[in-house]
């Protein structure tokens, strides 16, 4: 089966506008192409929809699959694993065949809790400080995403899979590799990676659309599993790594939700700088003692370790002996299994280093180990091309903007042939369509809140509105004339263009219960006594519920 995306999965509100089933624009072009391309796309939906008659009115092509949480094992809310399961379930494919793009951070946890890559569609709601992830800016950058780094089998240099050490080694490059760029208009490798240099092509950063096209690329071929731990080889002054790696995993582990781990692999005291030693021809002074004796895991790991998945990172490699010290030290201390990932490779075989019979390795401390305590195993799977061509291309294009989403064939109609109705969800209260008349009394602007019923009403509507659920809202206290007493007025639209209308709070909560449970959120409004400690206890209430529903 192909190691490739096979099917996209949109979150509703990434193609229509919030609470309406008119698209955002550029969607249905987006769709037609994906179709064209022959990408199935799924649909995710909090609640039953006739999906078929609204991507009908809305001149989309149908979804492959349509999902409401009704379809989900358990009901489970977004969130959890089960909706991407099911969708590859039913599908016929692998997780890793599909990427899923949302709005929320619900949606995102639903991709790394699958082990799916998650691209957030930055046109229908903006990334926010909890998402780590992939952002596109509109429809054709989506497509641009999925087309140069999801849409073609991994291209690796150097591809190893040694099931009996439960050892897998990654390799794109080969190390003097060039590339186009802006600025300067020509690079290779070592320019980034090994003297540090910032390196554009058009308007992005060189380093991350390598790095984004190795991560991707091992995405595609299982290589990157859900929840594994990321590091990188230490550098061989103690305390230093890769700058340039370490910066880029710290944000991308979760992109299939891993994790990195900077301080797993230490390097106790200074070792010769192996590609220095090379480059000036002391062959003599590169062997695995160097690793050995000055490379061990860091104490605090001692127990979590065992049983984790672990990807262990590097610029390049030659032989493969710093990679292969760390899979010693990883196995030893009960690790699962442990992958090797470079940009970059030497055209040499990888060596398995193995302790000799009766030769101990202490994972926590340096080892006083010569090569004489290991036997070697010369493993040579043999060299591929790479993917340089099509990095290259992906780099000509951004230089020349040519970015845009590709034209639709004649016969994919990309506009609604009739207006979209607009869709409000059920629990919508009856006074809905009340005129904004007010009762007669002073009106004051509600500048704080009376009670912990009140702030958490006004502290959800600020979220909704931070995720274009709702357009905007304001509170106010009126007087009613002749009495002491005030009651709360909460002004605010939503569902896609509703006029500004006064709610109760009642009605509000009900409202806001209502376009919480279309958006797939979990919520629930604070209960009498209303005060302050009833608020926190429904605060820790919604907490769980969501890290429950999380998987």
């Amino acid at each position: 089966m192909a190691n490739k995306v096979q099917a996209v999965v949109f979150d509703y509100k990434a193609l229509f506008r919030a609470g309406t089933t008119q698209p955002h624009p550029d969607v249905a072009r987006l769709l037609h192409v994906l179709d064209q391309q022959g990408l199935a796309w799924v649909l995710l939906t909090s609640r039953p929809i006739d999906a078929a008659a609204i991507c009908s009115a809305a001149g989309l092509p149908q979804p492959a699959l349509h999902l409401s949480q009704e379809d989900i094992p358990g009901r489970k809310a977004r969130g959890s694993n089960l909706w991407l399961d099911q969708a590859a379930e039913r599908l016929g494919l692998r997780n890793n065949q599909l990427v899923i793009v949302g709005t929320t951070e619900w949606d995102w946890r639903t991709g790394i809790n699958a082990g799916v890559l998650y691209i957030h569609a930055r046109w229908a709601s903006a990334l926010t400080e909890s998402i780590d992830a992939l952002g596109a800016d509109d429809p054709a950058h989506l497509y641009w995403l999925v087309d140069r780094y999801l849409l073609h089998e991994p291209q690796w240099l150097f591809a190893l899979d040694d099931d009996k050490r439960s050892l897998r080694v990654r390799s794109l490059f080969q190390p003097d590799e060039t590339f186009p760029g802006t600025s300067p208009n020509s690079f290779n490798l070592k320019t980034i990676f090994t003297y540090d240099r910032k390196v554009t092509v058009g308007d992005e950063s060189a380093r991350d659309i390598l790095m984004v096209h190795l991560l991707c690329s091992a995405f595609l071929d299982g290589s990157l599993p859900s929840r594994a731990w990321f590091c990188v080889y230490p550098s061989s002054t103690p305390g230093q790594v890769n700058d340039q790696l370490a910066e880029f995993l710290e944000v991308a582990k979760v992109m299939t939700g891993g994790y990195y781990k900077g301080d797993l692999l230490v390097r106790a005291t200074q070792a010769t700088d192996t590609s220095v030693a090379r480059a000036a021809g002391r062959h003599d002074t590169v062997s695995i003692a160097t690793q050995a004796t000055t490379v061990h895991l860091n104490p605090k790991y001692r127990r979590t370790v065992k049983g984790k998945t672990v990807i262990v990172f590097d610029d390049f490699t030659t032989e493969g002996m710093s990679l292969d010290w760390a899979r010693n030290l990883l196995t030893k201390a009960g690790a699962r299994q442990v992958i090797g990932v470079t940009i970059g490779k030497y055209r040499k075989p990888y060596t398995v280093f193995t302790p000799r019979p009766g030769v101990t390795i202490n994972a926590f401390a340096p080892n006083a180990l010569t090569p004489a305590h290991f036997t070697t195993e010369h493993l040579s799977p043999g060299f591929g091309t790479g993917p340089g061509d099509l990095v290259r291309g992906t780099m000509s294009r951004l230089i020349t903007g040519d970015t845009s989403l590709p034209d639709v064939e004649p016969g994919h109609a990309t506009q609604p042939p009739m207006a979209a109705p607009t869709m409000v969800p059920e629990n919508t209260p009856a006074t809905a369509g009340r005129a904004a008349q007010v009762p007669a009394g002073r009106r004051e602007p509600m500048r704080t809140y009376k009670n912990g019923r009140q702030r958490h009403i006004g502290e959800t509507l600020n979220q909704l509105v931070a995720d274009e659920l709702v357009t905007a809202w304001h509170g106010e206290y009126l007087y009613p004339e002749g009495k002491r007493s005030s009651m709360a007025l909460w002004w605010f639209s939503a569902f896609g263009g509703r006029p500004t209308q006064w709610w109760t709070t009642r009605e509000a909560e009900a409202l806001i219960s209502s376009v919480c449970e279309a958006a797939g959120i979990i919520w629930e409004p604070v209960p009498p006594n209303y005060g302050e400690p009833e608020r926190l206890e429904t605060l820790k209430r919604i907490e769980a519920r969501r890290n429950a529903a999380g998987g």
